[in-house]
Parts: structure tokens; C-alpha cells; sequence
């Protein structure tokens, strides 16, 4: 593809969802909000594949004098970002008509839906393809904004709780890694001299070695703690249980699949600049140190739940420690096991939500004790439910125990970085293990209980098809043929951002 070609998918990219979202504002129909919603979700996937294709060929590619920068890194993001949006998109129809059909959601509140959605969805899409730190971080921050309003729907007094503490927490985490920003843009100066480019990510790759170690060192640290709130990493974990357990089902699924994947991004694209100015040793502890911590003390969690919905959010808490641990790790098989977890995760989780939003509509509950005989009362959500319940306990052949599995190998082989390596592997594969199987038996307890048993007579029984069941349907589909095949663009994909990204 062409230079002026790519220009125009990047430039697709970003006016699709701000033109569906500027537009959603002034259409009252639902029948109008989801046709521009999906055609605008359509143009933006259609614009990700066209950049990934041109990136798998040419490389990196830049737009709009180098302010847009793209590599494989960046396209196997926006390949999330597109697929799970997707789903979400298909899954909104049914979901959100029901809702206005109860009474939850005002019709003149449905296109605030919309435009919220997209301006999350524009927001993600930015902070992945910005050329400058600070543009990535304006872009995250806006995220906080337009999520803190999703969580927020119901106008329930327990989701504008959670509403407020993602915003509060969520506010002091991005203000730090705004300290960071700030630390790398004094450090940037001081060797290019040049006010415009010292936060280029292009510039700060090329002078990285130049940069004062020790200046370096204390950004990243604020950078990783500011963006690791957005992840849910252990001990700033405190705001995702109770959001994703009142936020609506597609929002959910898109903070848990997709905003994480983004902030991880944000943290990794950091580090690729830190680890040229300091040892790599410094970035892997810290990152395999805290996804650990966050593995360990979620599967703990794991086995005290008795909300579905939080249930899943400590999933995601728990899945997002051990990427970590892979990219802390390093290597071609730590980091290629981290990127392909944050795929899986992705998909795995937007299907469990999905099914979640569909069980709470018909049990009017989110207390795991009663919620039983899904496989007679929904039988297409139950199954929906067991294929994401079985991939994200990574039970084989899922990927997710694949991409678990390459973790644990390169843990085991190489150990933590720096002074760890070497010392307590043992103790270290073994924690990670025994962590897995507790999340294991705890999870998969937890989803058969709510599958089998004998349905409760109150509730209504049978299942018919509807527009969310295409959402199902779709990354159901997706998550049972990753389990044989990985299809050779994305092998290429994340073998290249792997190259980019593995420092042992």
C-alpha cells in the first residue's frame, strides 16, 4: 500500500468513531444509532487490517508528518481494539434495546450512550498510534473521562459509586504518570535541545542511550505506576471490581479487554525508551515483580466471590499479572507468551461479559448462589459462558494455556531479571503454578455451579435468537479456532512486535 494510501486508513482510523460519535448526538432512533455504529466500527476495522497488512510488509509506518507512528506493536493493539469493538457493536443491539424496552435507559439518553462509546473507542485507538508520550497520556486521560460516565449509566447509587472511585483512583494514577511524562520530557530536552520533538517516541527511541539514567529511571517508575492503576495491577486494583461489576455489559467487556491491553501498551512502549538508557533488569523487576503480586493475590480472590461480575474483574486482574510476568521476564518465548495472553485474555473476557450482561437480564442478579441451571434456562449463554470460563481457567486446548504455559517456560528457563535471576526460579515457578491451579479449581467452581443444577421456577425458560447472539457467536467461534490454528498474520504480527519488545 501506498504512503498516501496509509494516510488515508490512518486517517479513517480516527474520524470513523469521531464522526459516529459527533453524529450520535443528534439522532434520536435506535434503529439509526446502531446502523452508524456498526457501519463506523466496519471502517475502522477495515482500516486496521489494511495498516497491519502495509506494516507486515513495509515495517513501521508513519502519517501526518510522523505525529502518527505505527509498528507491530502498535497494529497488534489495534487488531484488539477492532475485534473486540466489533463484537461489542453487534452485542449493543439486542443489550441496549432491551434496556430501553425496560425502562433502565431513557430513549433520549441512547445516543449518550453512543457518543460516550465512541469517544472511548476514539480515545483507545489515539493513545495507540500517537508518535508522543504526551499525546498518548492526554489520550488515556481521556479515556477516565468518557468511561467514568459508562460506569455510571444506571444512575443506580452503587454505579455512581464506582463511578466516582474509578474517577478518583484512576485521576491520582494518571496525574503520576503525568509526573513521569513530565521527567521524560526534561530529560529529552536536555540532549535534543528541540521543545517539539522531545516527546517523540521515534526521537526518544534514536537518543534513548544519550538520556540520564537516573531521570529516566525515576519517569519510569512514575509511569508505570500511573498506567499500571489503568491495568489493575496489585496494590491499585481497588477501583476494577466494583466497575466492572456496574458498568454495563459492552462496557465491561471493552475495559476489561481492551482499555487494559491499551494501558499495557502504554507501559511497554515506555519501556522500549528506558531500557536503552538504564539495563533492562531495571524495567523487567518491576514489571515481573508486580504481575506476581497481582497474579497471586487475585487468585486468592478467586475463591471468596460471590459476584459473577466481580468474579471476572479479579480474572482480569489475575490475567494482566501474568503478562506482565512475561514481559518482565523478556526473551522471544516471555514476551511473544505475553502479547499472545493479552489476545486471548481480550476475547475470552468480552465473551464471559457478554454472557454475564445476558444472565443478569433474565436472573436479575449478580450473587453466584443464585444463579443456577443456565444450561436449561439460556443454553446459548451457558455454552457462551462455559467456552470463556474454560479458556480464562486456561484449560487445554484453549490458547490461553498455551500462551500460560510459554510464561511459565521462560520463567523457568530464565528466571527474574537482574539479582533475581537465577535465585528462587524454583520458588518463583512454583508460586506462579500453585496460583494457577487455585485460579483454576476457584473459577471453573464458580461457572459449573451457575451452568448445572436445577433451574429456579421463577425464572423464565428458553433462549431465543437475537442480534447479541451474533457477538457471542463470533468470538465463541474465534476463541475455539485459536485453540488449532494461529493464523499467519498474526503469528507475523506478534512474532515482529515480540522482536521489537524482548530484551533478553
Amino acid at each position: 500500500m501506498s504512503a498516501a494510501m496509509t494516510t488515508v486508513a490512518v486517517a479513517v482510523l480516527l474520524c470513523a468513531p469521531f464522526t459516529a460519535g459527533c453524529w450520535s448526538l443528534f439522532i434520536r432512533t435506535s434503529r439509526q444509532l446502531h446502523l452508524i455504529n456498526l457501519g463506523s466500527m466496519g471502517l475502522l476495522v477495515a482500516a486496521e487490517i489494511l495498516i497491519a497488512r502495509t506494516v507486515l510488509i513495509r515495517g513501521a509506518v508513519t502519517a501526518f508528518d510522523e505525529l502518527v507512528y505505527i509498528d507491530a506493536l502498535s497494529s497488534v493493539i489495534l487488531f484488539i481494539i477492532g475485534t473486540v469493538g466489533l463484537a461489542c457493536s453487534l452485542y449493543m443491539r439486542s443489550y441496549l434495546d432491551e434496556q430501553v424496552a425496560r425502562g433502565t435507559i431513557a430513549p433520549n439518553r441512547l445516543n449518550m450512550f453512543f457518543f460516550l462509546f465512541h469517544m472511548f473507542l476514539l480515545a483507545m485507538v489515539l493513545a495507540t498510534v500517537a508518535n508522543s508520550l504526551g499525546v498518548q497520556w492526554v489520550a488515556i486521560e481521556a479515556t477516565t473521562l468518557a468511561t467514568t460516565f459508562l460506569i455510571a449509566f444506571w444512575r443506580r447509587r452503587e454505579s455512581l459509586e464506582a463511578g466516582w472511585k474509578y474517577l478518583i483512583l484512576c485521576s491520582v494514577g494518571i496525574s503520576l504518570a503525568l509526573f513521569g511524562v513530565v521527567l521524560m520530557y526534561y530529560s529529552s530536552l536536555r540532549v535534543l535541545g528541540d521543545v517539539s520533538l522531545a516527546l517523540n517516541i521515534t526521537q526518544l527511541q534514536e537518543i534513548a542511550a544519550r538520556l540520564d539514567p537516573h531521570i529516566v529511571k525515576l519517569a519510569f517508575v512514575f509511569l508505570f505506576v500511573g498506567y499500571g492503576t489503568k491495568v489493575g495491577l496489585v496494590p491499585m486494583h481497588s477501583w476494577l471490581p466494583d466497575a466492572y461489576s456496574e458498568a454495563p455489559a459492552p462496557v465491561a467487556a471493552m475495559l476489561a479487554g481492551v482499555l487494559e491491553t491499551v494501558a499495557v501498551y502504554a507501559i511497554l512502549r515506555s519501556r522500549g525508551i528506558v531500557d536503552q538508557a538504564v539495563s533492562p533488569e531495571f524495567s523487567g523487576n518491576l514489571l515481573a515483580l508486580f504481575g506476581l503480586l497481582s497474579f497471586a493475590i487475585a487468585a486468592l480472590f478467586l475463591l471468596l466471590q460471590h459476584n459473577y461480575k466481580r468474579l471476572l474483574a479479579y480474572s482480569s486482574i489475575e490475567h494482566m499479572g501474568l503478562a506482565m510476568v512475561g514481559f518482565g521476564v523478556g526473551g522471544p518465548v516471555g514476551t511473544f507468551g505475553g502479547l499472545f495472553h493479552l489476545v486471548n485474555h481480550a476475547f475470552a473476557k468480552a465473551l464471559a461479559f457478554f454472557a454475564a450482561g445476558n444472565i443478569h437480564r433474565r436472573y436479575k442478579t449478580v450473587e453466584i448462589g443464585e444463579v443456577q441451571g443456565l444450561v436449561s434456562v439460556m443454553p446459548g449463554s451457558a455454552l457462551a459462558l462455559m467456552v470463556a470460563g474454560l479458556a480464562l481457567a486456561a484449560l487445554p486446548p484453549f490458547a490461553l494455556f498455551a500462551s500460560e504455559m510459554q510464561i511459565i517456560t521462560a520463567l523457568a528457563s530464565s528466571g527474574l531479571p537482574g539479582k533475581w535471576g537465577g535465585q528462587g526460579v524454583g520458588g518463583s515457578v512454583l508460586l506462579l503454578l500453585l496460583c494457577s491451579l487455585v485460579a483454576f479449581s476457584g473459577f471453573l467452581y464458580r461457572i459449573t455451579g451457575m451452568v448445572w443444577g436445577p433451574a429456579p421456577q421463577a425464572v423464565e425458560q428458553g433462549e431465543s435468537w437475537s442480534a447479541g447472539h451474533f457477538s457471542l457467536l463470533f468470538l465463541g467461534l474465534l476463541l475455539v479456532g485459536l485453540c488449532w490454528v494461529l493464523p499467519a498474520p498474526l503469528r507475523q504480527l506478534l512474532e515482529a512486535a515480540s522482536a521489537l519488545l524482548a530484551v533478553r
